[in-house]
């Protein structure tokens, strides 16, 4: 019996150098840990344990990544305070891929520094950590104490999760769909249809994704409950690594006869354009059902829609348009870099000329830190969650889209189908 790509993951990883089979416990050595700002949380649980100065030391400070992502730059005096503390005490443990003045979402910047590589096992203080899953690597979020441990010892326990299988069908039309995909996933299924387990991405539309495609749909993996979301490894992949890192990696297939949990097979040839409606992620509908809700604000940005095919076609579509009166249209890009490939793209400007708003790479257009809502407003954003309170007032109505019907709500002024605004698709 043949092994999913989480199994292999894990049984390469492995302590007891044995192949691991689904629902089993084992002891897994690390390949790399990430931590962003809540690095002096689990720096006070070290204190709490014993170590009277935190942290006594890292496991391997090759293997470690520290990212002050979500509070860069500092938006308040409490944060700016502790990330004088977060500089301290990297500077006490030698930390060496330490990224401190530079604003954007740790989840994009480990995959354009070349932190991520394929059948690695790389663990986060951060749910989305799952994100990077889009380059053939387990990857998962974890808690502040396992954290802890890891970081002290380079190895954490797991239990190897069963595995859904996504066969992705159809063709990849001229704008993204990636968020499209796992809402109407989430729509059909449940946004728990995951739970605790290992998705694995194939079919022919995989080859057609792009890689800001591929980690939309892993960092929303978490959004459906589960452990891994995992894509194989092709020429795309090699491609998007080769630019970035000169350091071997092995990656990781399926085993032709491995077992599944379930499979869902998913024609992207026949989906609709899906909308959550409040106050969570599965609550999807066609966007015919929610058409003509009027909007007051339409974000993109964050780990799931910060990327430059995102930005490019809010862009694009606005070309010869405007936002629409009254409606404030703010887009984020996900790091420093995607910032510099719209700016060189152009994108920018286009952008700033049809009316929208360009903040700072980060979190904070994800969060109840940039673009506040206020009570009985509407907002739809192609951001990671629309839970109550999300950005703001729990008296508001977040609602979930894709890029491309966030843009055309934004020229309308009110939820609609993309392609009753943008008669070119």
């Amino acid at each position: 019996m043949g092994q999913t790509i989480a199994e292999k993951i894990l049984s390469r990883h492995n302590l007891a150098l044995e192949p691991v089979r689904a629902g089993e416990f084992i002891g897994a050595r690390i390949d790399g840990a990430m931590c962003h700002y809540q690095f002096m949380d689990i720096h006070k649980l070290a204190v709490e344990a014993g170590f009277k100065d935190g942290f006594p030391r890292i496991w391997d400070t090759e293997r470690f990544f520290l990212l002050v992502d979500h509070h860069q730059p500092a938006l308040s005096q409490a944060y700016a305070d502790e990330n004088v503390l977060i500089r301290r005490h990297a500077q006490r443990l030698g930390v060496k891929y330490f990224h401190d003045a530079e604003p954007g979402i740790a989840h994009q910047m480990m995959p354009d520094y070349g932190y991520v590589r394929p059948g690695e096992l790389v663990v986060g203080n951060d749910s989305h950590t799952i994100a990077y899953g889009a380059l053939n690597a387990g990857r998962t979020g974890m808690a502040r104490a396992d954290m802890l441990y890891v970081l002290l010892f380079g190895e954490v326990w797991f239990q190897v999760p069963q595995s859904v299988k996504i066969v992705l069908e159809g063709r990849q039309p001229g704008y993204p769909i990636a968020k499209d995909i796992i809402l109407h996933l989430a729509g059909r299924y449940g946004d728990d249809f995951a739970q605790n387990m290992a998705i694995e991405f194939s079919g022919p539309l995989v080859s057609q994704l792009s890689m800001d495609s591929r980690m939309c749909l892993a960092t929303h993996g978490v959004e459906v409950a589960a452990k891994f979301a995992v894509f194989p490894c092709d020429g795309k992949t090699r491609e998007y690594l080769r630019t970035r890192t000169d350091k071997p990696y092995e990656p990781v297939a399926a085993d032709a006869d491995a077992v599944y949990e379930k499979t869902i097979v998913l024609n992207v040839d026949e989906m609709p354009f899906p909308v959550a409606k409040p106050h969570h992620f599965g609550n999807v509908v066609p966007v015919e059902e929610v058409s003509g809700i009027k909007i007051d604000q339409a974000l993109i940005g964050s780990c799931s829609n910060g990327r430059f095919e995102d930005i490019e076609i809010a862009a694009r579509m606005l070309k010869g348009r405007k936002v629409a009166k009254g409606v404030r249209f703010v887009l984020s890009p996900a790091s420093q870099q995607v910032y510099l490939e719209c700016l060189k793209a152009g994108l920018i400007q286009q952008l700033i000329e049809s009316g929208a708003q360009v903040v700072t790479p980060g979190c904070g257009i994800c969060q109840p830190k940039v673009g506040y809502v206020a009570a009985g407003e509407v907002c739809i954003t192609a951001t990671t969650r629309n839970f109550r309170g999300r950005k703001g007032s729990l008296d508001a109505d977040l609602y979930l889209g894709g890029p491309l019907t966030v843009t055309a709500a934004a020229v309308a002024g009110k939820i609609v189908n993309p392609k009753e605004v943008f008669d070119e698709l």
